[in-house]
């Protein structure tokens, strides 16, 4: 690959995806349980809550949804598709109704949502790629910057930004010097103003961070 100058990810799910009716990344449409941000993609999200056995969707509920109720989750969804399949945004509402805290509804279904999105299309395995890939073809003095819109994508860009490892440890070389690939133009993110979250709601998440190739 040919080295470029710098590089800016937007990361997650454009707002038109969201205000696809028949994509089924919202839960404001009872349409079916897709996700696939690539379409030619065999694996939809009704087919991960139809088949994963009750211990696969703990994992995920868990992990990507930062569910905290992720075991009772799991089995709600597990027990429901004994019954009837869940097909549909309103088959995966009924199923898990009694797992949701009253108030909480909407804040629920979006990290229950979220998790099957990141699962289905392997996000963070792709984000994990594209960081790797940076180290390679920036050239020195080239910046990478990155949006994140959730705390398991910004960890990994910070990690890799700060020791170039996404376990976060800095190595350093005989004499104590620290050998990351990266220099932090941002040690903190840059997040969206109180006015700019009043203009555009979906930035209210965004987290920005700025990198340079040493």
């Amino acid at each position: 690959a040919l080295p470029i100058d710098g590089l800016l990810a937007d990361l997650g799910v454009s707002s038109h995806q969201f205000d696809e009716g028949d994509r089924g990344f919202s839960t404001r449409f009872d349409t079916k349980l897709d996700m696939r941000m690539d379409r030619n993609a065999k694996q939809t999200a009704a087919d991960i809550l139809n088949t994963y056995s009750e211990e696969e969707l703990k994992h995920i509920f868990k992990l990507y949804g930062e569910v905290d109720n992720a075991g009772r989750l799991a089995y709600s969804v597990f027990h429901s598709r004994k019954e009837k399949q869940i097909e549909t945004v309103n088959d995966l509402k009924t199923a898990i109704e009694k797992c949701v805290k009253r108030g909480r509804e909407n804040q629920y279904f979006a990290q229950v949502f979220q998790a099957l999105r990141i699962e289905v299309n392997k996000e963070l395995d792709v984000l994990k790629d594209l960081l790797l890939q940076c180290l390679e073809v920036l050239k020195p003095g080239g910046r990478l910057v990155v949006i994140s819109y959730h705390s398991l994508e910004d960890r990994l860009v910070k990690n890799i930004m700060r020791s170039g490892k996404f376990e976060g440890e800095v190595e350093k070389d005989f004499y104590g010097n620290q050998l990351a690939p990266f220099k932090q133009i941002t040690r903190k993110p840059i997040v969206p103003s109180e006015e700019e979250n009043k203009e555009n709601s979906r930035a209210r998440s965004a987290k920005l961070r700025i990198a340079e190739k040493k």
